[in-house]
């Protein structure tokens, strides 16, 4: 082969390589940190019975190490320890709790900020290796963030929204149930049994906490604040009035049904009349951010004057403010209060 003949095909080699070359560097970098994560997770799930039954007991004990998946790796432990008591210092551990119990999320609060901490890094690497900006690899992990926390949101919110359209269901068992003969404690193990989730979960839960020694209205009243719903708080103070004057509690609970299903019925009604509004709320809500996205894949000099002049930055702060206050005001109109 002559000198010339091998370097044209290098320059080949090499123009070919240029033309892919960021999406071989992309699969490289994803391939590469799937391999040391797949090797990290071999080598420490090897752990003996002892390891795994100090883990285990070390729920029932006073220790503050986070469990379950960050027991593998020391940095992401200390950084979710850290988490959850910053988050208690400053008094919103509690709403992270209970959005995850909502959302039905087995992870405590220190682990859920540790995986956004993750998901954020792995996305500005991501946005940081594909277009090269710092600016973007920042706006991309900012949203891998917003993004995950409303998939929590949303799946805290279905599964309230189920919870309620299956509380009528609900009494009527119960109030089937204690027609039937049954004490209170065996009509709620009935609906525990019988129930679809989220309902029957909440309920055994229920079962669980009074087992442990809490009172019927305790374990109860904590269910309606965990499910943040006004309807079973109803049913929860009449079951305590019922409970300290007398009375027909079976009465009570299908009283309580009817008018549930029939708020539940108009509820729907209302969800169907204000459809449109809604899809026109989402469209026009993800249109801005479709376009720029568009725009910064196939002509990113065509919108790099707005992201990086002070004039652009400018105007793009202000109709992000003004895109939140249409969302928000479009969202009042299209959810009434029933």
């Amino acid at each position: 082969m002559t000198p010339a003949l091998a370097a044209s095909l290098a320059a080949s080699l090499a123009g070919d390589i240029g033309v892919g070359g960021r999406g071989f560097v992309v699969l490289a970098v994803l391939c590469g940190a799937a391999a040391i994560f797949l090797l990290l997770y071999l080598v420490m799930s090897g752990r003996s019975v002892e390891t795994d039954l100090e883990t285990r007991l070390s729920a029932y004990s006073e220790q503050e190490e986070a469990t379950g998946w960050l027991g593998r790796f020391r940095l992401l432990r200390r950084f979710a320890v850290s988490a959850e008591r910053m988050a208690e210092r400053r008094g919103f551990l509690a709403q992270i709790e209970t959005a995850l119990e909502q959302a039905n999320l087995t992870l405590r609060p220190g682990e859920a900020m540790a995986g956004l901490l993750v998901l954020a890094v792995v996305a500005g690497l991501a946005a940081l290796v594909l277009t090269g900006s710092p600016l973007s690899a920042l706006l991309l992990a900012v949203a891998a963030v917003i993004l995950a926390a409303y998939l929590v949101a949303a799946a805290a919110s279905r599964q309230r929204r189920r919870f309620e359209e299956q509380l009528p269901d609900t009494l009527a068992l119960l109030a089937t149930s204690l027609r039937a003969g049954y004490s209170m404690l065996q009509a709620l193990d009935t609906v525990a049994q019988e129930a679809a989730d989220p309902t029957a979960r909440e309920f055994q839960r229920v079962l669980n906490e009074i087992r442990l020694g809490r009172s019927v209205a305790e374990s109860l009243q904590d269910s309606a604040t965990r499910m943040d719903s006004v309807d079973f708080d109803w049913v929860v103070l009449a079951f305590t009035i019922q409970r300290e004057v007398g009375g027909n509690l079976a009465e009570v609970l299908d009283t309580a049904g009817d008018t549930m299903l029939a708020r539940t019925r108009l509820r729907r009604e209302m969800r169907a009349l204000t459809s449109e509004g809604r899809i026109s709320a989402l469209v026009l809500g993800s249109m801005p951010f479709l376009v720029a996205g568009f725009l910064l894949v196939t002509n990113p000099g065509y919108i790099a004057p707005l992201l990086e002049s002070s004039l652009g930055v400018t105007a793009l702060v202000i109709a992000g403010l003004l895109l939140i206050l249409g969302l928000v005001w479009m969202a009042r109109i299209v959810k009434p209060e029933i």
